[in-house]
Parts: C-alpha cells; sequence; structure tokens
C-alpha cells in the first residue's frame, strides 16, 4: 500500500550542494513526549521504514513529525498518534542505547565504525567518505534515514564529540 504526501511547501533537507534527498516538508512542532521540536517528515519516509502491521493500522503517513531527541522513545508523532522504534524496521541510531547506532543509513556508518576509526588510526574520513559516494552513487537519505534528510549534520556532530 502506498500514500502520497499532499503538496507542501518545502525546503532542501540536505546540507550539501549533492542534490541528494527530496526537498523536505517545511514546519516544526513540539513532541508530545519530550515538548522539544520535532521536524516534519515525508509520508514516503514512513512508507518506507514502517513495519508492516503499523502501516495498516494508518490511514495515510501524511502530517508526521520526526522526533530526534535521543532520550525521547517517540521516533514519529502526528496528533494523537505517536510511533515507536517497535513500530520501525530499522533501529533508530540516534536514539540512545540504539544499537548500532547507525549515522548513515546509505552507506553504513555508524558511531561504533567512527569510533573505531579514530581509535585506530586518530583521525576518520567518514564524511569525506560519505560526501563521495552521494556523488559517485548517490543516496536515498528520504526512505533509508529516519529523520528523512541528509546525514552530514548528524555524523560531523558524532565525529566532534567522539574526538573530544
Amino acid at each position: 500500500m502506498q500514500f502520497f504526501t499532499k503538496k507542501e511547501e518545502q525546503t532542501s533537507s540536505c546540507d550539501t550542494n549533492s542534490g541528494c534527498c527530496t526537498p523536505a516538508p517545511k514546519g516544526k512542532m513540539e513532541c508530545p513526549q519530550c515538548k522539544q521540536k520535532a521536524k516534519a517528515v515525508l509520508a514516503k519516509t514512513l512508507d518506507s521504514l514502517l513495519k508492516d502491521e503499523t502501516k495498516s493500522s494508518l490511514e495515510s503517513f501524511d502530517g508526521f513529525y520526526y522526533c530526534k531527541t535521543p532520550t525521547c522513545s517517540t521516533v514519529y508523532f502526528r496528533d494523537k498518534t505517536i510511533l515507536t522504534q517497535d513500530d520501525l524496521s530499522v533501529v533508530v541510531g540516534l536514539k540512545d542505547k540504539a544499537s548500532p547506532a547507525t549515522l548513515c543509513y546509505c552507506f553504513d556508518y555508524s558511531k561504533e565504525k567512527i569510533y573505531k576509526d579514530i581509535k585506530e588510526k586518530g583521525t576518520t574520513t567518514v564524511l569525506e567518505d560519505i560526501k563521495t559516494k552521494m556523488k559517485t552513487q548517490g543516496c536515498s537519505c528520504e526512505t533509508l534515514n529516519p529523520s528523512g534528510g541528509c546525514c552530514l549534520g548528524d555524523v560531523a556532530k558524532a565525529i566532534k564529540e567522539i574526538s573530544a
């Protein structure tokens, strides 16, 4: 079953000029659980990442927001509907206690791999590797990454935290 999102005002979800991602819908909403701001997410993100039983319980995938707060169990929400890790077919790497803590779903980079790289070599080329692969192979952030957007910001943040 495929759901389509209505036409929305959109902005780019990538922070490079690669054009790798479908524009993400604009808008932020307060997460009902943690009260932090959450970003709107594309319907096709939910369509590709939700378990079949969860999909069948929803009328549409329109209007959902993604909560990236690590300590919050909410992943997606809309109105009174709250979806958690149990509703997804992938582990949300940005959430606390995620294992593996995947950051780049297109090219399979996790916090664990970045930590190992830095520990063994004193540095990492993960960001450069991802950027190169985005240009040569392309990526599918909007259907593989639970945020529905580009991972580069989250990868850079993790590298900085791990290096500190």
